[in-house]
């Protein structure tokens, strides 16, 4: 009754109010309304009374744990032209937790002593968990030495036949005699170092020393891996184990005893604000939830994603499609935000927009800390479905995601276009800082049999049923008339176009994993605009690539620092690079699957070599490319040196008509030491058109409160070699362990 009264008069007062300012509630752990349900509740009964203006949701100082996620739905819509907002109250810090302590220590005699343990009854099905947190520090699971797994398949079909996923034979003896097999998996890379998985295992052949998974690897099972979750291997202070039968959770505390700060995730996802998704191409029933936006609040303890048989995969499975995981899941919604919110100490994924969302911004925000994506966007698979788009990603800083996933990015946009994102900061990451990206065309190999066409595009096969790419794939909605090498036929079904990339500062990526990119893009759609961003620090590997089945992307005017291996931009399909300043740093494509379209604008560009020697040209690996490599200027510090590299990307040239205009000497940069990378009045660049990088456009890059000319400005020299780093640790084992 008490409660009901509260909203009565609430709903009173938000009658008699200025049509300027919103109804209140507040949310309290001490108050009439001390939950988020409750809140949302009362939001709801205001809005039947006749409520049409904004609602503003008040959250004090708190942690609100929730027992099962917080479903906003289509009767929590605004109207038209209002908004609900879930927000902190001034000077409050309100944590919004998915976790659950565990205080029911008791000491055992395993390992002399040193392991304690828990009851945890209610560890099973949707409520096991897969990591385990000590307050903000996430505790390693146990793991095994390492052993070999090894299947049939052959390494260049990468996920030619399932058996090869799925059945595998080991070395050693760490899979036997395991009691509690289901809650096992292993972890590793199988075939090929972009990408980890943990998979689950289903059987154990001791006589045949043969394994099978519960579900099948990305890629054929070769390579190293370790067995995660067996007490039997609990052997290193801060490592801990589950064991869902006995319904015990082990731990060895590195301090002697347990922390009051022991934390389990307990849910998948916390909050999903959720409409109703019509998957038919019409749509007549799409109905998004709108208005709802969260800001100040503090987002933890979300589980680990944990792979389904039924699950999909993007690309290279760095993510599952319309999963149920993360802190913040937007399924079904338009015109809402999150803004100033930090995501941190979780399993998975930050914030999701998966199928239809549109209008929704992501702003202000802090991600860290995270076993997943920091954001991600993802639309329906290829087809003519295409309700993922006009988003905005701004102004957020992402830092040390990825922590279990080493391949997930800072930022994903699969299958979602026309969305803005912009001035993010994106660093220490084990792998790629941001992915544009949708299906390859190889993937569309059971359409060229059925037409009985030899499939292109590369000798790697997929199944039609494969879990990555291939199964979200809407094949009713795909025709391919014509010549199928006519990117044509394919971009209507490629939605990740038409995004704009600018002012993002992303560095300090692929710390751990191979072959990635500070901004990276694959089979995406047309008119992508990459400009304005500034990379830097970056080990190995290239800092900006279009790879393959990237098509119509334009990247224009980046600020690109060359670190160890002097990679710039790697640019395959055909794409536009031009006006961009290569410090240290070349131009190159990529050997494997796809090339660069000889067709590829790459001109007007500025390669200024301050430090760094190199022996092949200030670009190399494009001798078919025509006559849209040219009027670039090549500056290099040792006399002479830049005409001798020019004179030998000319010779390696095989159609002659490269560099042709392109000049040798120095650019006259205004200020470089300082990010003036403006052009003096008398500078050669001018006469080639090379559009200037001024100190007001590099001002702009990063964040709005911490830009990167700050940290350039305090000492970060242009001829930085500080890339020059892998951070090295116990094998298997994952940034949790490791100083990122």
């Amino acid at each position: 009754m008490k409660t009901h009264l509260t909203l009565l008069s609430l709903a009173l007062l938000s009658t008699s109010a200025s049509a300027l300012q919103a109804a209140e509630i507040t949310v309290s752990p001490k108050g009439a309304i001390f939950s988020l349900e409750a809140a949302r509740d009362a939001v709801r009964e205001l809005r039947s009374e006749g409520e049409r203006g904004d609602i503003d949701v008040i959250i004090e100082s708190g942690v609100y744990a929730l027992d099962e996620t917080l479903i906003f739905d289509s009767r929590d819509s605004a109207p038209k032209g209002a908004v609900t907002r879930y927000k902190a109250a001034e000077g409050a810090s309100p944590v919004i937790s998915g976790g659950r302590v565990i205080d029911n220590w008791e000491a055992s005699e395993l390992q002399d002593g040193n392991i304690w343990t828990a009851s945890v009854p209610w560890a099973k099905g949707d409520a096991f968990f897969h990591c385990l947190y000590d307050g903000s520090e996430l505790l390693q699971r146990s793991q095994s030495p390492g052993f070999g797994a090894n299947s049939d398949g052959h390494r260049k079909q990468y996920a030619g036949e399932l058996e090869h996923r799925i059945r595998f034979t080991y070395n050693g003896d760490v899979l036997e005699n395991k009691e509690n097999l289901a809650d096992l998996e292993i972890y590793g890379a199988p075939t090929r170092g972009w990408l980890r998985n943990f998979l689950g295992i289903a059987s154990v052949d001791s006589a045949k020393k043969e394994a099978v998974l519960s579900v099948p690897a990305t890629y054929s099972l070769f390579g190293g891996f370790v067995l995660e979750n067996s007490v039997d291997y609990l052997d290193e202070p801060g490592e801990w184990a589950v064991d869902s039968q006995k319904g015990i959770l082990y731990y060895w505390p590195k301090s002697g005893n347990p922390s009051n700060q022991i934390t389990a995730p307990g849910l998948n996802e916390l909050i999903r604000v959720e409409g109703v998704n019509d998957s038919s191409l019409a749509g007549l029933k799409d109905q998004p939830v709108e208005g709802i936006v969260f800001e100040g609040l503090t987002f933890s303890y979300a589980d680990r994603q944990q792979w389904l048989p039924q699950d999909k995969g993007i690309q290279h499975d760095w993510n599952m499609w319309d999963k149920a995981n993360g802190l913040i899941r937007f399924r079904g919604a338009a015109r809402s935000a999150v803004r100033d919110c930090i995501f941190k100490d979780s399993g998975s994924d930050g914030v999701r927009l998966d199928l239809y969302c549109q209008d929704i911004t992501v702003e202000g925000s802090y991600f860290t800390n995270l076993g997943g994506t920091g954001i991600l966007l993802s639309g329906y698979g290829p087809g003519k479905k295409d309700v993922n788009q006009n988003n905005v990603i701004r102004n957020n800083e992402i830092v040390k995601v990825g922590q279990l996933f080493l391949h997930s990015p800072g930022i994903f946009v699969w299958q979602s276009g026309h969305n803005l994102i912009a001035h993010n900061h994106i660093h220490d990451l084990a792998y790629t800082g941001m992915v544009i990206s949708g299906v390859r065309r190889r993937f569309f190999d059971p359409i060229f049999q059925e037409m009985g066409v030899k499939n292109p595009f590369t000798k790697w096969q997929f199944e039609k049923e494969n879990r990555e790419h291939s199964s979200t794939i809407r094949w009713d909605e795909i025709t391919l008339d014509g010549d199928i090498n006519d990117w044509n036929l394919y971009e209507p079904y490629m939605h990740a176009r038409g995004n704009i990339i600018e002012f993002n500062e992303v560095h300090d990526c692929l710390k751990l994993l191979h072959d990635g990119n500070c901004i990276y893009l694959s089979g995406n759609g047309d008119g992508n605009l990459v400009r304005y961003n500034v990379n830097y620090n970056h080990p190995k590997g290239s800092l900006i690539r279009t790879d393959d089945d990237s098509h119509g992307a334009t990247v224009y005017g980046n600020l690109l620092f060359g670190t160890m291996v002097s990679q710039g931009i790697a640019i395959k399909g055909l794409n536009t690079a031009t006006g961009n300043v290569f410090v240290n740093s070349q131009l190159l494509t990529g050997g494997a699957g796809n090339t660069v379209d000889p067709d590829a604008t790459l001109s007007r560009n500025v390669f200024y070599f301050t430090s760094r020697d190199v022996s092949n040209g200030f670009h190399y690996g494009l001798p078919k490319v025509k006559e849209g490599l040219d009027y670039n200027l090549y500056y290099h510090y040792k006399p002479g040196k830049a005409q001798e590299l020019l004179d030998a990307q000319m010779a390696a040239s095989r159609t002659k008509l490269v560099d042709r205009n392109s000049v040798v000497a120095d650019p006259l940069f205004i200020d470089p030491i300082h990010g003036d990378f403006g052009f003096q009045p008398d500078s050669p660049a001018l006469k080639l058109g090379i559009e200037p990088l001024p100190l007001a456009i590099v001002e702009k890059m990063g964040t709005f409160n911490d830009p990167f000319i700050k940290r350039f400005a305090s000492g970060m020299p242009m001829h930085s070699l500080n890339g020059e780093h892998e951070v090295k640790g116990k094998k298997g084992k994952r940034p949790s362990e490791l100083d990122l």
